[in-house]
């Protein structure tokens, strides 16, 4: 069992004390039970390290959106962290019967052609439970709030075949999400798909911060083939080793470090005088009926969450919504019986969770408290119990025949301070800090669909000089909290100012391009400062900021003026402009972040790398950009996504070049430069934006009026199409002029390509 771990390697050595406590001596620290191991699936250490991978690798799922691990973050007890509503059987939001679960996928068919689904349109479909915890889940005959995941373990590619006689439940879950065209799949996905996925793939290639044990594994073997190899014998990939490999992993993740656990072993002072209180309130029923009487004698905690593993892995229904909106256990086992019943979690690390009991909105253990109460008469409850289908307690007492009903349960009604300490009892001394803190064997790699970014994009826009007759500032706020780029456009004016950055270099229209970090306390940006691929508009070649030329730093005294400091080649060109700007349309967010509310616009403009695995966020911020059209010697665009919508603002300056095109859009209105704005909805299912055009401020650069596109007469249409992340088309219709024709156009800085490839997908 044990002749492939590596015994050498440090790294290695707590997972083997794990195991031959677990297997050979059956206890640790005498509290917890002996895991049970099927004997066709025994632990090893190459079978353990490669459902971890699994587990942990997102592109198990159809979209490379969903690992197992998205749903069941370690550090939130082994749940899902991420809020999101389903709207319960009625399938009307924001009604009483919504459910707070976990989001999968966006709905796709077995093309992977996206669906307008009917509760969740093209954003990911959301469960209709919340996720339970995978720790400890090894101890239970049946898994899932319903027990669907039964202990016989059929072979998912041949459903005559058994794998597992019995004790197979973790195997029986784990291969279950994968095909689910909510939660990881396309629709009508095989294992064949799933199969070929994995060895045509890098595993964890979109993870980062991977844990030493499974760096070592991908350093031996780079792909999913040899990976089985090692764990097998053989590289065949298959549904039944797939479940076999994550059930190992998990049946080594036993949480029996915490507080409680040292104080049973004997260390008194493991928990605090609060916490001991609250153990003795939990066993034995102070409180317990509904006119505060029991003194031991009525219902406890204890009858269903049972020490050690703080559950008996029994279903009841306790009353939190009518059993018609969801039968529960019945639909399992076809017993009436059963009718409304669920799954008694465990208790262990349960303080750690922002969501509990299957309906997800049980928020806290306190909250929890309240609902148990909400039964009895002389407490005020936020909660009401449905009691025609409640099931009666277990008989926790043998001197007791009675057997009395949820609704009579209440936990201290008559002492808050009491609740207190048995809420601080399962909070914190059934929180194992290996789990709260992420460390071996809980350690595990950061998903590439949670790495999240504040978005500073109340600052993103298009500014111009209006000093000048042509000139103009866009800047691009990057979704890492505290960097910018811009795109600075100098070209000759009719009278050009020498002292002005214009005439830098040569007298061509030129870009100048920098990478600045955004300073708050001071509501300015720095940036260093090159000139974009030679500085020619029409050099199709993008840039990577690099080989400084100088600095400039923008002050914004206010959401729709700013000042521009600049020293360039040596400090020999300084000075400074003013700017306006051409949009409104981000001002209200800018105001917040100029008025120091930096924390709070943070905390709620927080966009996901992979936005399309939030879908309570519509930041698609990795298309904001500054692009240009290489076709002509001087035109280009800015892209603003606006947060927190599906909308766009686009800045399109335009302005008369030696040679225009026949039909180019220099030409548009007149021969005097202009500004062509817009507003528009992204469309996710096609990677364009549709934008009504309007002339800015009359189209002049160097009339100072701001633009409010709400407020604009459409002076045309356009959309955008994005190829990829650095070539998009602009396909354009001015009605005013009768002018139609297509722009191709390249993007200038290769900084949010990245994001935005992870958008496209």
């Amino acid at each position: 069992m044990y002749k492939d771990i590596n015994i050498r390697n440090r790294e290695f050595y707590p997972l083997i004390i794990i195991i031959l406590l677990l297997l050979l001596s059956g206890t640790v620290m005498s509290a917890m039970p002996e895991v049970p191991v099927p004997n066709e699936n025994p632990i090893t250490e190459s079978k353990r390290i490669l459902g971890k991978i699994l587990f942990w690798d997102e592109q198990l799922s159809s979209d490379d959106t969903v690992a197992c691990g998205t749903c069941h973050i370690v550090s939130n007890g082994g749940t899902d962290p991420r809020p999101a509503t389903h709207p319960g059987p009625d399938g009307i939001f924001n009604t009483q019967d919504d459910v707070i679960a976990s989001m999968g996928i966006a709905h796709y068919d077995e093309n992977m052609q996206p669906i307008d689904d009917d509760n969740f349109g093209f954003q990911p479909q959301v469960t209709d439970r919340n996720a339970p915890s995978f720790i400890n889940a090894m101890y239970a005959d049946d898994i899932f709030w319903d027990g669907r995941a039964r202990s016989q373990f059929m072979d998912p590619q041949n459903s005559e075949a058994v794998s597992i006689a019995s004790g197979g439940a973790l195997e029986s879950q784990a291969v279950g999400p994968i095909l689910s065209s909510v939660e990881m799949a396309k629709e009508n996905r095989t294992w064949d798909d799933v199969i070929a996925k994995l060895i045509s793939v890098t595993p964890l290639a979109l993870a980062t911060n991977i844990p030493e044990d499974m760096k070592q594994a991908l350093e031996a073997s780079s792909n999913y083939p040899d990976l089985f190899n090692q764990a097998f014998g053989d590289s065949i990939i298959t549904a039944e080793r797939i479940g076999m490999a994550i059930a190992t992993y998990e049946r080594t993740l036993v949480s029996d470090q915490t507080p409680w656990d040292l104080y049973m072993a004997g260390e008194n002072t493991a928990m605090t005088a609060d916490q001991i209180t609250g153990w003795e309130f939990f066993q034995n029923g102070s409180g317990g009926m509904g006119g505060g009487m029991g003194n031991g004698d009525g219902p406890n905690c204890a009858m269903c969450h049972t020490p050690p593993l703080f559950t008996d892995n029994k279903f009841y229904n306790i009353g939190l919504r009518p059993a018609q909106e969801d039968a529960g256990r019945m639909e399992v086992t076809n017993n009436a019986d059963d009718f409304g019943r669920f799954k008694t979690p465990g208790l262990r690390n349960i303080g750690l969770k922002s969501a509990m009991m299957h309906v997800g909105w049980i928020t806290d253990t306190m909250d929890a408290i309240d609902f148990y109460n909400a039964g009895t008469n002389d407490v005020t409850s936020m909660h009401v119990q449905f009691t025609a289908d409640q099931s009666a307690l277990p008989n926790g007492n043998p001197n007791s025949p009675m057997q009395p009903p949820y609704s009579m349960v209440a936990v201290e009604i008559n002492s808050e301070e009491n609740q207190a300490k048995i809420a601080d009892f399962i909070d914190n001394a059934l929180t194992d800090p290996r789990v709260a803190n992420e460390t071996f064997p809980f350690d595990r790699p950061t998903l590439k669909s949670e790495i999240t970014h504040p978005v500073n994009s109340g600052l993103n826009g298009a500014w111009f000089n209006p000093d000048t007759t042509g000139q103009g500032i866009l800047i691009e706020v990057l979704p890492d909290s505290d960097k910018a780029f811009f795109a600075w456009f100098t070209y000759d004016t009719t009278t050009p100012d020498s002292s002005l950055p214009n005439t830098i270099g040569s007298t061509e229209h030129r870009w100048l391009t920098g990478l600045g970090n955004i300073n708050m306390q001071d509501k300015s940006i720095t940036f260093d400062v090159n000139v974009s691929s030679d500085g020619l508009f029409d050099n199709s070649r993008p840039v990577n900021t690099s080989d400084s030329i100088g600095s400039v730093t923008i002050n914004f005294p206010s959401c729709s003026d700013a000042n521009v400091d600049y020293s360039l080649l040596n400090n020999t060109i300084s000075g400074s402009f003013p700017m306006i700007r051409i949009s409104t349309e981000n001002n209200p967010l800018c105001e917040q972040l100029l008025t120091g509310n930096v924390a709070n616009v943070q905390k709620t403009l927080t966009v996901k790398e992979n936005a399309k695995a939030d879908a309570g966020m519509h930041v698609n911020s990795g298309l904001n950009g500054a692009w240009f059209n290489a076709d002509t010697s001087g035109q280009g665009f800015l892209i603003e996504v606006l947060p927190e919508t599906n909308k766009v603002f686009m800045a399109w300056f335009t302005y008369n070049t030696d040679l225009p095109g026949s039909n180019a859009s220099s030409v548009i209105g007149d021969a005097g430069q202009r500004w062509l704005t817009g507003i528009g909805d992204i469309d996710t299912s096609t990677n364009s934006v549709a934008i009504d055009l309007n002339l800015t401020s009359g189209g002049l650069f160097d009339n100072p009026q701001a633009v409010t596109t709400s407020n604009a007469t459409t002076y045309g249409n356009l959309t955008l199409s994005f190829d990829d992340c650095s070539t998009a088309n602009v396909e354009y219709n001015i009605t005013s002029l009768g002018l139609t024709g297509t722009i191709p156009m390249g993007r200038i800085s290769n900084e949010n390509i990245p994001l935005c490839e992870q958008l496209l997908k």
